[in-house]
């Protein structure tokens, strides 16, 4: 069971398990093809510990470069890629920025590199794309 969305800002769906208040959690049962509308309560007494404790880092979650509110985040699929589980919030200015700079670093010509070389540029790619923000966030700010 994984939370996969919060419904704060959704419909207003009542929920699946009392029946009674408000649904603000939107659960998948992976591979099940099952789900269910839950209200906060429901979703806290039902929830394995590291399904709250993830749900609880999201709805904590600030831009990794300015601090703002995310409105974008999850796994870092660059990271996972380069065998680095964590997950990357981003804020909608920084989040674009951040896809430019990758967009415009990306080469369609490192397709004859090997898997290991084609790590090794990734990760390049992301510590550059990293320093860029960090540098860019820090222009913007008065």
């Amino acid at each position: 069971m994984t939370p996969h969305l919060n419904m704060d800002k959704c419909e207003q769906t009542i929920c699946d398990a009392c029946g009674e208040r408000r649904a603000t959690h939107f659960v998948c049962y992976g591979g099940t093809g099952k789900s269910s509308h839950l209200c906060g309560e429901c979703f806290e007494s039902s929830a394995p510990p590291d399904i709250r404790e993830s749900a609880a880092a999201v709805r904590d979650a600030h831009c990794q470069y300015c601090g703002g509110q995310p409105c974008a985040g999850g796994t870092d699929m660059f990271a996972l890629i380069t065998g680095v589980q964590k997950s990357k919030y981003m804020c909608m200015p920084c989040s674009t920025e951040y896809n430019r700079v990758l967009q415009q670093q990306l080469s369609p010509d490192d397709s004859g590199l090997s898997q290991q070389e084609q790590i090794a540029v990734i990760q390049t790619l992301l510590d550059e794309a990293d320093a860029h923000m960090k540098q860019w966030v820090s222009d913007r700010e008065p």
